[in-house]
C-alpha cells in the first residue's frame, strides 16, 4: 500500500511554531496585564490605610477636650515629610500623652498591608480661628515606588458652650 504525502494529517512545524508564538505572546500580555492590577491594587490598599488613619485621628482629636487640642503627631519614616523625632508612637511623646498609655488611643503609624510593614508620618496642625474655634489639618504621609504622597483632612472644632 502507497502513502501519499498528501494524506498526512496532523500539525506542520511552522503550524506548531506560529500556534507557540501566539501562546507566548498571550501569555506575556496576561503576566503584564496581572503585573499592572497588583500593583494598582497595592496602591489601592496604601490610600485606604492612609484614609483610615486620617478618620482614626480625627476621631481621637475629636474626643480630646478643646482646651487640650495642639499641634502634634506620630511618625515612623525619617524619609518622608512632616517627620519629628518628638513625634514618636509611645509615651515619650509629650504631646499626646496626658496619663502614661494616651499614645494608644492614636493610630499605630506602622501598619502591615499585604504582608509588608509601611510607615506612616501621621501629623495635625491646630491653628486657633477665634476664642471657641480651632481649624486641626491632619496629614499621612507615606511612600509608594519611591513616590511620596500625603492625604490631608481639614476638621473644625468648637469650643462647647
Amino acid at each position: 500500500m502507497k502513502m501519499s504525502v498528501g494524506s498526512n494529517s496532523g500539525f506542520s512545524l511552522i503550524e506548531m511554531m506560529t500556534a507557540l508564538a501566539v501562546i507566548a505572546l498571550s501569555l506575556l500580555v496576561l503576566s503584564a496585564t496581572l503585573i499592572h492590577a497588583i500593583k494598582v491594587n497595592v496602591q489601592n490598599d496604601l490610600r485606604d490605610t492612609a484614609v483610615r488613619l486620617t478618620n482614626h485621628t480625627a476621631e481621637v482629636l475629636l474626643a480630646v477636650p478643646f482646651e487640650a487640642i495642639r499641634t502634634c503627631g506620630v511618625t515612623a519614616d525619617p524619609d518622608l515629610e512632616h517627620f519629628s523625632d518628638t513625634y514618636r508612637y509611645d509615651n515619650g511623646n509629650a504631646c499626646l500623652t496626658v496619663t502614661p498609655d494616651d499614645y494608644l488611643k492614636y493610630p499605630n503609624p506602622v501598619q502591615t498591608i499585604k504582608g509588608f510593614r509601611q510607615r506612616f508620618n501621621i501629623t495635625w496642625e491646630v491653628s486657633s480661628l477665634g476664642e471657641n474655634l480651632r481649624q486641626v489639618i491632619i496629614n499621612v504621609a507615606y511612600r509608594e515606588s519611591n513616590e511620596s504622597h500625603v492625604h490631608s483632612a481639614v476638621l473644625y472644632r468648637h469650643r462647647k458652650p
